[in-house]
């Protein structure tokens, strides 16, 4: 309750507006995740994210231990959104269809189109690994629920008997890599969000169907 109470007064002092929210690790985390839209990861520091919640500077570390453990939720906050788009976008097609499952591609690639830093962190790029990190058990769990999208598409698709995990390796790999080349403004990639999602679309489909020739040709 004390403490509570000495970051709302806390947050008074040099004219920043009180902090009323009832969550401050929340509130410092999209704190965190507005400044890291705005600059580079390499470049925040807690002291910012503090200012931007408009609580003290020693606030922050009565939930996070450093730098490092804000930006591991930060991370972890990023792949609980990522999932979320990824799912609704599916959602739209109904389960088990690959219209469905290409759509959470190209939703995923216009998160990192959209969010260049944050997906950076996410992945690690920009990420000191924390051993039992929060980022890393949440980016586990978004991809079982990748997985389990696949699954069922796979089944519909005749190619059921096939490991999800081996199949998905490189339909994931491809969607991380037109991301990837998206943030980058790769000059050889010509294309705007648009176009790199129907380079997906295009992409997924040629691997289904050229996986269902080998399946019918095995079975002969």
């Amino acid at each position: 309750m004390g403490g509570r109470q000495s970051d709302k007064a806390a947050g008074c002092k040099g004219g920043r507006a009180p902090y009323h929210h009832g969550d401050l690790r929340a509130a410092l985390i999209d704190a965190a995740t507005d400044l890291i839209r705005g600059g580079r990861v390499e470049t925040f520091t807690v002291a910012e994210a503090a200012r931007q919640a408009g609580v003290s500077s020693g606030a922050p570390y009565r939930h996070f231990a450093d730098r490092d453990a804000l930006l591991d939720a930060v991370a972890a906050a990023g792949f609980l959104r990522l999932q979320a788009r990824t799912e609704a976008a599916s959602a739209e097609h109904g389960p088990g269809t690959l219209d469905g499952l290409i759509a959470s591609g190209q939703a995923y690639v216009a998160f990192g189109a959209e969010e260049p830093e944050l997906f950076h962190l996410m992945w690690g790029a920009t990420r000191p690994h924390l051993e039992n990190g929060i980022a890393t058990e949440t980016g586990a769990r978004c991809y079982a629920a990748f997985i389990a999208r696949l699954q069922g598409v796979m089944g519909a698709q005749g190619l059921g008997t096939r490991d999800p995990h081996e199949f998905g390796a490189p339909l994931w790999a491809m969607v991380h890599g037109f991301a990837g080349l998206l943030i980058g403004r790769s000059p050889m990639l010509g294309a705007d969000l648009t176009g790199v999602q129907n380079m997906a679309d295009r992409s997924a489909r040629a691997y289904f169907a050229g996986s269902r020739v080998d399946a019918e040709g095995s079975a002969r």
